[in-house]
C-alpha cells in the first residue's frame, strides 16, 4: 500500500502565510469576495491545495460574524420591489430607505446582502498569529483524512485511559493494545469500514484531532482514500495544531450518573477500576458493581460487541454488562430485543433500576 507523505504547515511557511494575514488586515470592512480575489491574486508561493487550506483556515480563525444591525432581510424589505431602470431611481429608492434606517446610503448599500457568505464583512478583533492559522490548517487537514479513513492506528505513550474514553464517548470502535514498552496502542475503525452513519462517524473520528495536542509523544498512522487511491498516512510531534481542550468535566456523564445512584442505592460502586489484560487487548471498564464489571459503549457493530464478551471471557471474566446507547448497533433498523445478552441499551441516562434487576436475573442464570 502506497504512503502518503503529508504536507503539514510549520515554520517554514510563515513568510508566505504572514502576506495572507496582512492581506486580510488591509481588507477589514470590506466584503469577503474582496479578500478572496486579493488572495487569489498573489503570488502561489505553494501548491494550489496549500494555498486552499491555508485561505480555508484564515478564514475559519477570522469566522466570527459582525453584529449587522438592520439585518440585511430587513434592508432588502425597505429597498427591494419593482425594478428601477436608471441609476437616479436607484439612489433615490436607496437614499430613502437609508434615511429611515437612519444610515448612509453608502451603508445601507453594504448590509444589502451581508448575510451571504462573500458579502459578509471581514472582521478582525485582534490578528491572529501565523502559527494559529497554520494549526487550524493542520487540524483541518487531518480531520479530512480521518473523516476518510478505513483504519486508525495511533501509538501513545503513557497512561491512555482519558484518550480512550474520550474515543467511547465519541462512539469510536476502539480497542486498545499494551506494548512492549510504556505506550499503548489504539486501533481504530474508521468510517469506510462501516455501512452507516459513515459521515457522523466521520466527524467523530475527526474530532479527536484536537486531542492529539495535548499528547508529548504518538504515533499517528491513518489508512484512508482522499481520492488518490488508498494509501497510509504517518503523522507524528511535533507538528502546530490548535491547544489541546480543557479536560472534560464528567459529573453529567452516563456512567458518573450512574454510579452516583447506584451507591446512593446501597451497592458497592468502584469508579474507573485497574485495566484489565485480554490476551493481546487492554480492556477499560468504567465501572464494577457489587462484583459485576460495566463498560459504556456509544456506538457498537455486531462483530465489535462479540468480540467484547470474548475478550472479558478470555480474561477470566462473565459477570460483564455493556451499557449500550440507543440505537447504536450498525443497523439502526436492529431492535432492542435482538441485542445479545448482557447488553442493557440506554438513551441520556442509564437507568439504574433496570441495572440492578439486569444483574439480579443475571446471577441467578446459570452462566452468571
Amino acid at each position: 500500500m502506497p504512503y502518503h507523505p503529508v504536507q503539514l504547515f510549520d515554520d517554514a511557511d510563515a513568510p508566505w502565510l504572514a502576506k495572507l494575514d496582512d492581506t486580510a488586515e488591509a481588507s477589514v470592512g470590506q466584503p469577503w469576495r474582496v479578500l478572496l480575489d486579493r488572495l487569489e491574486a498573489l503570488p502561489l508561493v505553494t501548491s494550489a491545495s496549500r494555498t486552499a487550506r491555508a485561505i480555508a483556515s484564515l478564514r475559519h480563525v477570522l469566522g466570527a460574524r459582525p453584529r449587522v444591525t438592520p439585518s440585511a432581510r430587513v434592508v432588502r424589505e425597505l429597498v427591494l420591489g419593482h425594478p428601477v431602470l436608471d441609476a437616479e431611481a436607484r439612489a433615490d429608492r436607496l437614499a430613502a430607505a437609508a434615511a429611515r434606517l437612519g444610515l448612509t446610503a453608502d451603508a445601507l448599500e453594504a448590509r444589502l446582502w451581508s448575510d451571504l457568505a462573500r458579502e459578509r464583512a471581514v472582521v478582525m478583533p485582534e490578528r491572529p498569529s501565523i502559527r494559529r492559522i497554520a494549526a487550524a490548517a493542520n487540524a483541518e487537514q487531518l480531520a479530512r483524512a480521518l473523516a476518510r479513513a478505513r483504519h486508525v492506528r495511533l501509538r501513545v505513550w503513557g497512561d491512555p485511559r482519558e484518550l480512550v474514553r474520550i474515543a467511547a464517548a465519541r462512539g469510536l470502535l476502539a480497542t486498545a493494545s499494551p506494548d512492549a514498552g510504556e505506550s499503548t496502542t489504539l486501533d481504530i475503525t474508521g468510517p469506510l469500514a462501516l455501512f452507516h452513519a459513515t459521515t457522523v462517524y466521520g466527524r467523530a473520528l475527526g474530532s479527536l484531532v484536537p486531542w492529539l495536542a495535548g499528547l508529548d509523544r504518538f504515533e499517528l498512522e491513518i489508512r484512508c482514500d482522499l481520492g488518490r487511491g488508498e494509501g497510509i498516512l504517518r503523522v507524528a510531534p511535533p507538528l502546530l495544531l490548535p491547544p489541546a481542550p480543557a479536560p472534560q468535566r464528567r459529573e453529567h456523564a452516563p456512567d458518573v450518573r450512574l454510579a452516583r445512584d447506584l451507591a446512593a442505592a446501597g451497592c458497592d460502586v468502584t469508579r474507573d477500576p485497574p485495566p484489565i489484560i485480554a490476551g493481546d487487548r487492554l480492556l477499560f471498564p468504567d465501572l464494577c458493581v457489587d462484583g459485576w464489571w460495566l463498560e459504556v459503549i456509544h456506538f457498537a457493530t455486531a462483530e465489535y460487541l462479540a468480540d467484547r464478551f470474548a475478550r472479558y471471557r478470555m480474561a477470566g471474566i462473565r459477570r460483564i454488562i455493556v451499557c449500550l446507547r440507543s440505537p447504536a448497533v450498525d443497523d439502526p433498523r436492529t431492535p432492542a430485543a435482538d441485542l445479545p445478552p448482557g447488553v442493557l441499551p440506554f438513551q441520556r441516562a442509564i437507568d439504574a433500576g433496570k441495572l440492578r434487576e439486569l444483574i439480579s436475573r443475571s446471577s441467578r442464570s446459570p452462566d452468571g
